[in-house]
């Protein structure tokens, strides 16, 4: 899942989140990625309203957006924290690290 998901226009990706995340027993499978260096979270700009304008670049310490977005998607069952865990072993799994 990259950034984009959080664009209001992808609406078919949210649907997948909840529907991969209907069962809290079982483990989100998923990894999150930036999209870097183009496609900034767009539930960044919610929180730091501090920035004018738009983001000129993605970057991965982005990626925490991205598993708020996933988490408000999921379901009560699916904090920020567990999602980040779970997207994190995934990734150990898939890429050996």
């Amino acid at each position: 899942m990259t950034g984009v998901i959080t664009y209001t226009t992808n609406e078919n990706t949210s649907a997948v989140i909840r529907h991969l995340a209907k069962d809290p027993s079982k483990p989100l499978r998923i990894l999150l990625e930036t999209d870097a260096p183009y496609m900034v979270p767009a539930n960044l700009y919610d929180s730091i309203p501090a920035v004018k304008g738009r983001l000129p670049l993605c970057h991965t310490g982005m990626i925490p957006w991205t598993a708020e977005f996933v988490s408000n998607v999921a379901g009560e069952a699916w904090s920020v924290e567990r999602v980040m865990k779970e997207a994190r072993d995934n990734a150990r799994f898939v890429y050996g690290v």
